[in-house]
């Protein structure tokens, strides 16, 4: 095979480091759907891109002292090239095989780690490892050609490789993605991993792989699927997968990462309470509970689509004027939902924070002036996973200050129900913040419990007899959440206090669904 310039080496070299990247960083939102983007996740898919890099300098170094490693280079990264392309109709099945749709949270938690790695080894493995065979044969194709020592040339490698990857890092999170999706993005990191097969030979026509390479990429491509009956929207977003599921019944869900039939947010055509089993309709009780007239001012960290707010809009006590804010992580999530939810647009009563970590815009909040006379913490990553630094008792000392005095808080936490370790911690946290017990709600035909504190003010107890609203549906809430058993006071000591240093949420969790599995 013809000599090749050592530009071109290390241009194909930057090209690799940017595919291996590319597809680190694709691995855990493309197989999100079956096995969510939790840590445990993201650890399996970086250890099976780290054994695969292992694999392949080790393989590379071999084939560098072969008598042909330009050739033995330029198959390597076809080959990647075409899995690479083949990824997006590849990983469906092997995640469904490993984690069928079928499996409930409970089983999902207790599997997951090991199948996460299964999986992540099958699917990423054999591309990162091609890709990592790149660099020693590059360091032994310069050392020959350029007679350099093989620090130097090791050097100039590992700088190109580098930075290919710090293209692929940045191109692939902030453009890739949230343009192409997660196929589009494969698609094109198989394009440029074939532009550096490419640029590794002079001689065309040697490249049989391509050929097969080509073949996958065009299959991959025709396979795409189409969006399904029921789905009215789905998107890949800079944070996570974002589908619009229309339910037989007429209502909407907001579903977000791994489908287990659960949700993020609910819709029906009607504002006000959903019914039995939606823990939303808790959030409407503090109104009355104050006996709110007027105005009332409602925070909501987690506003997802604005279920929150549409079931406080359809239930307000009579003449009070609700006025709202929300945070939202995704900034897509509040298009669709402007689109196919009914979220509120932003105006006079109404405003939405989109884009915004929870805890980062309590500062900006807090410059407003408004004392809120109720704040949602409803705060999830995936379906189940409360983010650590949401949790914390420094977290909820700041929401603690944004509430006027007697305003109350209420938090949703996914359960198994008062006993769960999750709520234990989270009760127990917020009772070190408020300087009292933690009033835990089991919400009827739900996995939720909501708690509750109030600032500077006493909460009421579901043994006193205001605390059940007129209202007709409230009513009927509140005489099932005053049942014995179904409510209990949090002091600090039930549970273990989170603080930023120190909040294992993932353990809780773990330990919290492993509970739900033995319902």
């Amino acid at each position: 095979m013809a000599s090749v310039s050592s530009n071109r080496l290390l241009l194909a070299c930057a090209f690799a480091g940017a595919g291996t990247m590319a597809i680190e960083l694709s691995a855990v939102r493309l197989v999100a759907p079956w096995f969510g983007t939790s840590q445990a996740v993201w650890t399996s898919a970086i250890g099976a891109v780290l054994i695969a890099m292992a694999i392949g300098y080790l393989v590379g170094g071999k084939w560098a002292g072969s008598e042909a490693p330009e050739r033995r280079l330029t198959l390597s990264l076809w080959f990647a090239a075409a899995w690479a392309a083949g990824l997006p109709s590849l990983a469906p099945w092997v995640a469904s095989t490993l984690m069928p749709e079928s499996a409930s949270l409970e089983v999902v938690a207790s599997i997951l780690p090991l199948s996460s790695l299964a999986c992540a080894l099958v699917l990423f493995l054999p591309p990162a490892a091609l890709l990592a065979t790149a660099g020693p044969i590059v360091v032994e194709l310069l050392a020959r050609s350029r007679s350099l020592s093989a620090g130097r040339s090791g050097g100039q490698v590992l700088a190109s490789s580098t930075l290919g990857s710090l293209l692929g890092t940045f191109g692939t999170t902030y453009l890739g993605i949230p343009i192409l999706g997660v196929s589009g993005t494969l698609w094109l990191t198989a394009s440029l991993i074939a532009v550096g097969a490419l640029l590794c030979s002079s001689v065309i026509r040697h490249h049989q792989a391509s050929v097969f390479a080509i073949g996958v990429f065009l299959v991959s491509s025709s396979g795409a699927s189409s969006v399904p009956a029921g789905v009215l929207a789905s998107v890949e977003s800079q944070y996570q997968s974002v589908r619009i599921i229309e339910r037989a019944d007429g209502w909407r869900n907001l579903e977000v990462n791994e489908r287990r039939g659960s949700f993020q947010s609910v819709w029906k055509p009607e504002a006000g309470l959903l019914g039995s089993g939606y823990y939303y309709d808790c959030f409407a009780l503090p109104p009355h509970w104050a006996q709110a007239t007027d105005e009332w001012s409602v925070l909501v960290l987690g506003l997802g689509s604005g279920t929150a707010w549409r079931v406080l809009e359809g239930s307000m006590p009579p003449s009070t004027q609700l006025h709202a804010m929300g945070v939202e992580l995704d900034p897509v999530v509040v298009s669709l939902s402007r689109e196919f939810m009914g979220l509120s647009a932003d105006g006079d009563h109404r405003r939405t924070l989109a884009g915004w970590d929870a805890r980062a815009a309590l500062g900006p909040i807090s410059k407003g002036g408004r004392a809120w006379d109720q704040l949602i913490v409803d705060v999830y990553a995936n379906q189940v996973e409360i983010p650590p630094h949401l949790a914390t008792v420094e977290f909820y000392a700041a929401a603690k200050s944004l509430l006027a005095e007697g305003g109350w808080l209420q938090v949703n936490v996914g359960a198994s129900g008062l006993n769960d370790p999750l709520v234990s911690a989270v009760g127990a946290t917020l009772a070190t913040v408020f300087e009292k017990s933690t009033l835990a709600l089991e919400v009827p035909f739900s996995r939720n419990v909501v708690l509750i504190q109030r600032r500077a003010a006493a909460y009421i107890l579901p043994s006193s007899e205001s605390f059940v609203p007129d209202q007709e549906g409230l009513n009927r809430l509140a005489q099932q959440l005053r049942i014995p058993g179904v409510w209990g006071l949090i002091e600090a000591e039930d549970g273990r206090v989170l603080i930023d240093g120190d909040a294992p949420l993932e353990a809780l969790q773990r330990r919290s669904l492993a509970g739900m599995s033995e319902l």
